[in-house]
């Protein structure tokens, strides 16, 4: 299945995105060093980059700057009761054995589902702070980390 969607995401693409060029966009957007971002991103809407999500994130860090402030969500939303699953839905003979094996959330190293690949390489890199909310966790980097992830 990936495979077939970055092969249709190449199709669509004219020519690589770079980091250069993900950089230029950004400023061409607005964003300026020392601003506060919240980012929700999709890299097939993007195009094809080279360097995949860490060209991305590279990219939006060096154009906030450190000064500056990158705030992602990092939902583990299936850290929830599963009787209200509905993306999938799941047969109700499994419900109490997920309630009962689901490990608990910790900001360092649970994955987040369905924030994409920006998100989550984002969530790990050096300097990273995650919010403890064990469902709507939000990953921050920048000067106002810690008061953001609060």
């Amino acid at each position: 299945m990936f495979v077939k969607k970055e092969d249709e995401v190449v199709k669509k693409t004219k020519i690589p995105i770079t980091q250069n060029r993900l950089i230029e966009d950004f400023k061409k957007l607005g964003l300026k060093a020392g601003e506060i971002v919240l980012v929700h991103s999709s890299m097939s809407k993007i195009g094809w980059i080279a360097g995949t999500s860490v060209a991305v994130v590279n990219a939006l860090m060096e154009v906030l700057s450190p000064e500056g402030t990158l705030v992602m969500p990092t939902t583990t939303s299936d850290n929830t009761d599963p009787e209200n699953w509905k993306n999938p839905p799941v047969p109700d003979e499994w419900k109490q054995t997920i309630r009962d094996n689901m490990p608990a959330y910790h900001p360092d190293y649970s994955t987040s589902r369905g924030m994409g690949r920006i998100s989550e390489t984002f969530r790990n890199y050096p300097g990273v702070l995650r919010s403890n909310h064990p469902q709507s966790s939000f990953a921050a980097w920048g000067k106002h980390k810690e008061k953001i992830c609060d």
